[in-house]
């Protein structure tokens, strides 16, 4: 009969309590629950969340991975661009609609206390500067930004918030960086690179600008860090990419989904200073929404058809602790 001690050559260690720091590989008896358990690496994972109730693109996204929330978007049919959905960690609802309807927005905060901005309206297209401030049922307006832009992204809360490139008309990319204050927006320091449809994560203090469009049909994989007065160069993604989505912290951002060689399933990791790669999403897409945090994303709608309805939860990888079974 193989036993532990016959493949490692030692019994496994009894303790009374788990081990406040054990290493990868450990594995030990806790007697006092009387279970085995080993501490190893676990690798991140995508898995399946409900659908929207309205499968949509280009649309905004804050909140968690268990309060989430979903607003505007195309594509350019009566109504879309002014709903907003719940999402609980299971299953959407409908929330209080936008007061006006737009898409390929960016937003910031959480799922009682959101704030939305930029974006613009269905064809004949129009830049917006509009701002709106959602209370968890209903949606009000709010400062109007300096830049009126659209594929622009946004970062921190309903109070003090962060808006940071975009384009107005299309062609033309926008550096231009404004902070909210829960009342109006003032000029914040440029981008080093102008750019559109990029993702954008952290707090309006410590912002993350990830991937996007220099202009044309380009993509880079350039990101930036802001420090609530200027931006400097961050790491560089292992792959160019716009169209994308981001969460998370300026050191523990996620990034998926997007637009570089092809539709990527790719999944990107941020510490502060270098990029990862992560778990590939289930579906690939592009112009999608995300929330959340870097061991606990949210991927939402995207332009992939016929699934803009889908949804995909994010659990990051690392180190953790399995019980093998009791006696």
């Amino acid at each position: 009969m193989t036993t532990y001690k016959g493949i490692k050559g030692f019994n496994i260690q009894t303790v009374s309590s788990d081990p406040p720091a054990p290493f990868i590989g450990q594995v030990w008896y806790n007697s006092t629950s009387n279970t085995v358990k080993y501490f190893t690496n676990v690798p991140s994972s995508w898995a399946t969340g409900g659908n929207l109730g309205t499968g949509r693109y280009n649309l905004g996204g804050v909140g968690t991975q268990t309060a989430g929330l979903a607003f505007g978007g195309g594509p350019s049919v009566p109504n879309v661009g002014m709903l907003t959905e719940e999402y609980n960690g299971s299953a959407w609802t409908g929330g209080g609609n936008l007061t006006t309807s737009r898409e390929s927005l960016a937003g910031a905060g959480t799922q009682t206390a959101g704030l939305a901005f930029g974006g613009r309206t269905a064809p004949p297209r129009q830049s917006l500067n509009a701002t709106e401030e959602y209370n968890g049922s209903s949606w009000t307006n709010g400062g109007n930004l300096g830049t009126a832009r659209y594929f622009l992204a946004g970062a921190g809360t309903q109070t003090a918030g962060l808006a940071f490139g975009g384009a107005s008309p299309e062609t033309s990319t926008k550096n231009a960086t404004e902070e909210y204050g829960g009342t109006s927006w003032t000029a914040g320091g440029n981008l080093g690179t102008a750019r559109s449809a990029l993702a954008g994560a952290g707090t309006q203090t410590a912002g993350l600008a990830i991937g996007g469009s220099p202009g044309g049909s380009n993509e880079t994989n350039a990101s930036e860090e802001y420090n609530g007065t200027a931006w400097t160069g961050g790491g560089t993604m292992n792959t160019a990419i716009r169209y994308l989505a981001g969460c998370g912290l300026q050191t523990a951002a996620l990034a998926f989904g997007g637009l570089g060689s092809g539709i990527p399933t790719q999944t990107e990791e941020y510490d502060g200073s270098s990029w990862t790669t992560g778990a590939t999403l289930n579906i690939a897409r592009l112009r999608l929404g995300g929330a959340g945090t870097q061991t606990a994303g949210l991927g939402f709608g995207g332009q992939a058809p016929p699934d803009k309805n889908a949804t995909e939860e994010y659990t990051g990888g690392g180190p953790a602790t399995f019980t093998v079974g009791s006696s």
